[in-house]
């Protein structure tokens, strides 16, 4: 791993790290399959033995060669509702009107509350399978992170910072954060889930102002940048502080 450049300026390395957004599905093959992965959960939910390739062709109305040309096995279509969560946020980031004029806070925002709102679709489903294989194969995790490195080297963060805040100790702190929103988000029996989203309201706040902070490049101590991230000072919340008690 590179060195860490603390109260120096590092003109061409951030805009070399920047990942490219790839090209969102076309929206009817990304209807098709997500109609089959929708009736691959309800299959699944109903009876987990009688997960096949036919009972989820005969729930979704759809022809077996739709299935395999999306699918190997009936449990590739439980992993991609996992997956499947990023292809409609690069929809529907793509489909809004302005938004490469998003502030870093903006896009933020836009992308925690797809995420929620897609994981919303099929609650139950989450709640049951978040901590086992089904969502660990899926690359979820990772998926987070890579989207999250995205939005950290945005036009509108410092270049040292972007730097900085994509390096594993502080990107991997980030994505810690977005995985603890969604255990809280899976405990909140509010109102119209109010509280995840105050809770998102303010990591959004806390996140911008973090990584648009312009100490870095005046020379601050990246120690006292890494212990402000702190995986966002999720555990000091008192909101949230005993659901990471474990």
């Amino acid at each position: 791993m590179r060195e860490l450049w603390v109260g120096h300026y590092a003109p061409s390395i951030a805009p070399n790290l920047m990942p490219a957004y790839p090209m969102p599905p076309d929206p009817d093959l990304f209807a098709e399959r997500k109609a089959l992965v929708q009736a691959a959960i309800a299959v699944y939910m109903d009876e987990e033995t009688l997960l096949t390739t036919g009972a989820i062709c005969d729930q979704a109305g759809a022809e077996r060669i739709a299935f395999v040309s999306h699918f190997d096995e009936p449990d590739d279509a439980l992993e991609a509702f996992y997956t499947l969560i990023f292809d409609q946020y690069h929809l529907l980031r793509t489909a809004t009107e302005g938004y490469e004029q998003f502030s870093f806070e903006e896009k933020l925002a836009t992308f925690l509350f797809i995420l929620i709102d897609a994981l919303e679709e099929e609650r139950t489903f989450v709640q049951e399978t978040f901590d086992t294989r089904i969502r660990s194969s899926a690359g979820f995790r990772s998926a987070i992170g890579r989207e999250l490195e995205r939005l950290l080297v945005s036009e509108s963060v410092p270049e040292l910072n972007q730097f900085v805040t994509t390096q594993w100790p502080i990107k991997t702190s980030f994505t810690e954060a977005v995985m603890r929103i969604i255990r809280f988000w899976l405990h909140d029996d509010s109102e119209d889930r109010e509280a995840t989203t105050a809770l998102i309201d303010k990591l959004v706040g806390f996140t911008a102002d973090l990584v648009t902070f312009r100490g870095i490049e005046r020379g601050a101590d990246l120690a006292w940048y890494a212990s402000k991230v702190d995986v966002l000072g999720l555990r000091r919340w008192p909101i949230i502080g005993r659901f990471f008690s474990s």
